[in-house]
């Protein structure tokens, strides 16, 4: 019975003593214990009892112990008291604590020393007493002072103020009662088994101390043997407990991740992204212990060392989620291990989160190149480019799912579209296999602003970089400010007739056919037959840049500057001042004007001769600067790139709408249009006038450079044709308005702004940008009706190989554009073939003067055998 006494107070004394005493000191203690038991069992030191081996080694105690506490056994006891749940209320200038029931609980510690009382410690014993879960209540801890006025609280933070709160007595020993202040639910976290110094829990400890079985060493019981001498055989022992490990150098310390238990994810691949995003972070390792279908568990790298951070994450039955089932969120081992052993690695997912936190959201994101230093400077791990790239497509998956996905929800996403914004037309085609075909977009804001602008469209194709190919064909018009306004787009197959028919048809639901359209476009064959059959009464001029870039391939010195010459020529505004710089162009460069009056018509290019009304807009650059401004887009899948599209609308239609409400309320025009007027009112206001007719507003004003110019304000025209294209006056208009305002003073008339378009006004331009165009949500903010989600969705288009060119490009240059390379080809061989023939031509001649030359030559030789002979006979 001895034995096991000393054996159980042997085991406090340890547990208690590990804290302050070294573990050198704890074995030659236990050392000397043992002595002290085999010299008693062979009748040495018999009056040694267990009471005095365990005072030997709880010997060290505090020998001044302070008045809060009660000494038992070389240790001190500190009680405190505390009320659980109330708040505080100001009186006057105090504070004071109004608890919620009254009542007050006790606590007490029994330890060598007050520094032993930690923050966690106290709390945690608070809890226990109060029988909660710590992990379910976040909990606040203070105090009054005795020694503070007015009196005021202290909240207790951290360790140090705990150590403040325990010594803040008075001269009584007494001190402040502990408030433990509620402040809210929280969701449990993790379940911490109450662990000892060492970092094993109590029960372990406990469990590891040996049992004496009853007749160890031959021996059944003690009163077996009959000893009256009290010496116990050599065989009879007590085997000590082993000591204790060390207490770890790092400190507990949090993984980041923050996760709850019973918290869901919608899927496995979401809770091993958190996971690996937190390890690579805060530079832990982790260990997967089982991964399948069913559960993800994972520990730390560091178990072996006694690291219990681990998660465990189950599936959710009848549900594609998973749920958090344990979590102990705490690390015990070391960062420099975990950073400098195994590699770690980085997956594109962890790539692809990186990408979402620093650019949520976002399509357009740095390069993989830039990437790979980005990560390092967040995880520090080295990562590939491949993986970079990899993640940043990942990074776009994310935003709208995988390309084939992204077909497959394209119907709700057209429903959500025409939702977000209402009166949009969309029209989605696919071929007999169910295979994604044709997609049009026509958003409201554009359809409705478009009565607005100037009915001239400018419409262009680009090529698609992605698997899928096809065509990105946009359709926009021109604001008078020369901004870009787009009115529809549509992913197509290829610039084709079909093609080109179902966009031109379809376009036509939203912008009717009629004799003020104008299309502007280049002369790819299938667009102007499809501009024919389905918009008869418009009329269709060319692009004079993609002409000019034609023109140019005729010569072969001088290119630009031809190209520069044919642009200014068919820029002019007056037909007899086109007749005279044409006839130049044609003498200088004959090549060029044969390859223009055999493959362009003149009304089709000249903005003299164009019958309809074109205003200033003589290319399709602003459709081609479209299709430059989405090269980025062009390279997304499906939904990304309309995405794109559509927030850059948005962000014009903005921009503009605020343009156009600054300014003075007085400014009537679009500030291009302003400053035009502005710079030409002084010139013209010097020009001489002279009044043809009053009453129909008809004037002769003679210009800068002599000549005479006829100027008729009622039909807003001017014979340098300036007026009647532009739409707004001219330097010869402006004298005449000057004129008739201040002297013939018509009564419907009252200043300039009568003689100018209606489309140049900012009270129009604003109202075509009065809308607001609304990006898709997000996918899971969808409302989808029963019929839109169970209609058929469409598959991928087939991926078709793109032929590659053969052969060198032309010599003499031409468009870096495919659609025309075939022209330039068959351009080239034209030349070569002029060249052909005027070789042999040339080859002729020669054939002919060496004929000539021949005779001569005969000839002569006749003629000197001749001469020979006469001599001969003379």
């Amino acid at each position: 019975m001895v034995l096991k006494k000393i054996r159980v107070l042997v085991n406090i004394v340890i547990e208690l003593k590990k804290s302050s005493l070294g573990e050198e000191k704890i074995v030659d203690e236990t050392e000397g214990m043992i002595e002290d038991m085999r010299a008693k069992s062979r009748g040495v030191h018999q009056e040694s009892s267990a009471q005095e081996i365990a005072a030997r080694l709880g010997a060290e105690i505090d020998p001044q112990p302070r008045s809060d506490k009660v000494q038992i056994m070389g240790y001190s006891s500190t009680n405190i008291h505390f009320d659980y749940d109330g708040q505080y209320a100001k009186s006057g200038d105090d504070y004071e604590w109004i608890p919620s029931d009254g009542r007050l609980y006790g606590i007490s510690f029994k330890t060598s020393s007050l520094d032993e009382i930690t923050y966690s410690c106290l709390k945690e014993r608070i809890c226990k007493k109060k029988r909660i879960d710590p992990c379910l209540k976040r909990m606040n801890l203070s105090y009054i002072p005795l020694v503070v006025e007015p009196k005021r609280q202290s909240y207790i933070l951290d360790d140090e103020d705990v150590y403040v709160y325990l010594t803040s007595v008075d001269k009584e020993g007494r001190r402040s009662i502990l408030h433990v202040e509620v402040i809210e639910e929280m969701e449990q976290q993790s379940v911490v088994e109450k662990e000892s110094s060492y970092g094993g829990n109590y029960s372990e400890l406990a469990s590891g101390l040996p049992e004496v079985e009853a007749g160890e060493g031959g021996v059944d019981s003690e009163g077996d043997v009959d000893n009256s001498m009290g010496v116990r055989p050599s065989s009879y022992y007590v085997e000590l407990p082993r000591v204790a490990k060390e207490k770890p150098v790092v400190k507990e310390w949090e993984d980041g991740l923050g996760l709850q238990l019973f918290q869901e994810f919608e899927s496995k691949e979401a809770v091993k992204d958190i996971i690996d995003r937190a390890s690579q972070e805060n530079c832990f390792g982790i260990s997967i212990c089982n991964s399948d279908r069913g559960r993800y568990v994972v520990k730390c790298r560091g178990a072996d060392e006694g690291c219990k951070w681990s998660v465990r994450a189950t599936k959710i039955d009848k549900s594609e989620a998973f749920s958090i089932r344990t979590y102990r969120n705490m690390h015990s081992c070391s960062r420099v291990t975990s950073s400098t052993g195994k590699k770690r690695k980085v997956t594109p997912r962890c790539v692809a989160a990186i990408v979402h936190k620093d650019y949520p959201g976002l399509y357009e994101t740095p390069t993989a190149k830039i990437l790979v230093g980005l990560v390092q400077r967040k995880l520090g791990v080295e990562v590939s480019y491949t993986t970079c790239l990899r993640g940043k497509k990942q990074a776009v998956a994310d935003i709208r799912g995988d390309p084939e996905k992204g077909y497959i929800i394209l119907p709700a996403y057209l429903y959500m579209l025409e939702k977000a914004n209402p009166d949009t037309k969309t029209s989605l085609v696919v071929d007999k296999n169910n295979r994604f075909r044709y997609l049009f977009v026509a958003l409201g804001a554009s359809i409705e602003g478009f009565e607005y602008m100037r009915k001239v469209i400018t419409v262009d194709a680009t090529f698609l970089k992605t698997v899928e190919g096809g065509c990105l064909i946009i359709a926009t018009a021109q604001d008078p400010n020369l901004h870009h306004y787009p009115i529809a787009f549509a992913v197509v197959d290829g610039e084709k007739n079909e093609s080109w028919k179902w966009f031109f048809t379809t376009l036509k639901t939203v912008i009717p056919d009629s004799t003020e359209l104008v299309f502007v476009s280049d002369r790819n064959p299938s667009l102007i037959k499809a501009v024919g059959e389905v918009y008869p009464m418009s009329k269709h001029g060319y692009c004079i840049w993609h002409l000019s870039h034609n023109v140019k391939a005729h010569v072969n010195q001088g290119r630009d500057e031809v190209a520069l010459q044919f642009r200014k020529v068919a820029c002019l505004y007056s037909e007899h001042e086109f007749k005279k710089q044409y006839d130049d162009f044609r003498e200088r460069y004959p090549s060029c004007a044969r390859y223009l009056d055999k493959s362009v018509e003149v009304k089709r290019w000249a903005k003299c001769h164009f019958p309809g009304a074109r205003y200033n807009i003589d290319t399709s650059n602003c459709a081609e600067s479209l299709n430059a401004l989405f090269e980025k887009a062009r390279r997304m899948s499906l939904l990304p790139m309309l995405d794109t599209v559509i927030d850059k609308m948005s962000e014009w239609f903005n921009r503009h709408r605020k343009d156009a409400a600054e300014g003075p309320s007085s400014r009537k025009l679009v500030p291009l249009v302003e400053n035009k007027l502005h710079k030409r009112t002084p010139k013209g206001s010097k020009l001489s006038v002279t009044v043809l007719n009053s009453f129909q507003l008809e004037y002769s004003v003679i210009g800068e450079d002599g000549k005479t110019y006829s100027v008729d304000l009622q039909q807003k025209t001017c014979s340098c044709r300036k007026f009647d294209i532009d739409k707004y006056p001219c330097r010869h208009a402006i004298r005449a308005i000057i004129k008739c305002l201040q002297h013939d003073k018509p009564l419907q008339l009252s200043d300039m702004y009568d003689f100018i378009s209606n489309y140049y006004f900012i009270t129009t331009w604003a109202k075509a940008y009065r809308r607001t165009i609304y990006p898709v949500p997000h996918i899971t903010h969808w409302l989808v009706p029963k019929e839109v989600a169970a209609a058929k969705c469409p598959l991928p288009p087939d991926y078709k190989k793109k032929k590659k060119t053969s052969g060198k490009k032309a010599s003499f240059g031409g468009r870096k554009v495919l659609k025309e390379l075939k022209e330039l080809k068959e351009m080239k061989e034209l030349k070569e073939m002029k060249e052909l023939n005027e070789l042999k031509e040339l080859k002729e001649l020669k054939e002919l003067k060496e004929l000539r030359d021949l005779r001569e030559l005969k000839e002569q030789k006749e003629l000197k055998c001749y001469m020979n002979v006469n001599l001969s006979e003379t």
